[in-house]
Parts: C-alpha cells; structure tokens; sequence
C-alpha cells in the first residue's frame, strides 16, 4: 500500500465489507466475498485487510463483529481462511545451475520467495513480529494491539473461539517447511494455550509475548500497522 488511508476511509471501506456479507445468508458465500476481498487487495496489501478487520473489532456494532468473527468460523471449519503471504528470509536458497549468477535471478521470486504460505490474521501477525520478511518488522506493541483487537472479533464465534486454538496448536507442532521459526511456534503455542484457557484478549496477547522465546534481534527497524 503506498499511500496511508485516512480513518474515514478505512471506516467506509469496512462499511461495505460488513454490507456485502450481510447481502448474503449463506455462509459459504459469506467466506468467498470475504476471500475475494484479500485477493483483490494483493498479498502486499493483506495488512490494510487486517486494519479493516480492526475497524470492525473497535466498533460499536455487535452485529457486525459476529457476522465477521462466523465467517471466519466457517473458514475453520473448512480449513479455507482469508490469507495473506510473508516470505520466510530463512528459507531463501541460491537458484540453481553452477557457474555466475546474473543479476536478473535476484527478482523478487529470490528475494524471501520460498515459502510464501497464506497465513490466516493471528499467525500473519505473529510472523510479521518474529520474523525476517519481506515487511519491516511490526512492533511489539502493535503486535500486542493488533492481536488481542483481532482474537476478541474472532471470540464473536463459537466456531472461531473454539477452532482458532485447535489450528494454532497444531501449527505450533510442524515446521511446516520452514514457514514457521522455532520462536514463532512457541508464541503460537503460547496464544492457543491461553485462548483455550479462555484468558482475556489481552492476556492472550501478553502470553504471546511472554512465551520462552527469542527475542526479536537487536538493530530490527519495527513497524506499525
């Protein structure tokens, strides 16, 4: 996104989002408008999804944020959320071929290209934190915000309460082919716990930073979303 969108457009944005999910009774068809709206907006831009998320979350309006929060439910249930990808900087290899490398293989496939796997919002949030991507890492502090505004939409749903931790406790157990680092999976682990618990979204979001995990390295530029 190059330009920071104003408050009262991410509010007008967000009005529509609600209206078009609202539009519909189904909830398969609920999930497909809110997928299509992450794919229009591109992986580069999944972060102002997030924010249009926010908005819902911060409002006043009860019926809104279940609506969202049971369409994420079905998206768990069928193992479909709206995603978005960060490139894992660790999981970088040289191309192959032996001899010189020219400058054209260092595209932006190269650069944190493998493995670009969707993440739902809470594990986009928390790799966005931990790791080296192809983002300026987000703040701690944003982080914590960001994360416990997002797990109390998604408690709007019996569904998403339930089946949210299930995923991220089993994602805390695989490597997932590098997509996740040791650090990230702790923190994961850390929220599935304390959600299931059924710790407040504020202490779910203390408990990520809590975990027993590395820090994040010395000399990082952080970011706010």
């Amino acid at each position: 996104m190059n330009a920071v969108p104003s408050a009262q457009s991410l509010r007008a944005a967000a009005d529509r989002m609600v209206s078009a999910l609202s539009a519909h009774h189904d909830p398969e068809y609920r999930l497909t408008v809110l997928k299509r709206l992450a794919r229009r907006l591109g992986e580069d831009r999944y972060p102002l999804f997030l924010r249009l998320l926010g908005v819902v979350a911060e409002s006043d309006d009860a019926h809104a944020q279940r609506l969202v929060a049971e369409t994420f439910g079905t998206a768990l249930r069928r193992m479909d959320l709206p995603g978005g990808a960060l490139s894992s900087w660790g999981a970088t290899r040289l191309p192959d071929g032996a001899g010189p490398v020219s400058a054209s293989a260092f595209s932006g496939q190269f650069f944190g290209g493998t493995p670009r796997r969707l993440l739902g919002p809470v594990e986009y949030l928390t790799v966005w934190h931990l790791q080296r991507t192809q983002r300026t890492a987000l703040s701690a502090q944003t982080f914590r915000e960001s994360l416990s505004r997002m797990i109390a939409l998604l408690n709007r749903s019996e569904d998403a309460r339930t089946l949210y931790p299930q995923k991220l406790a089993a994602d805390a157990q695989n490597e997932l082919e590098g997509a996740y680092t040791r650090a990230t999976r702790e923190r994961l682990a850390a929220i599935a716990a304390a959600w299931r618990a059924g710790r407040t979204p504020d202490e779910i979001a203390q408990a990520a930073l809590d975990a027993a995990a590395a820090d994040t390295p010395r000399g990082w530029v952080t970011h706010d979303l």
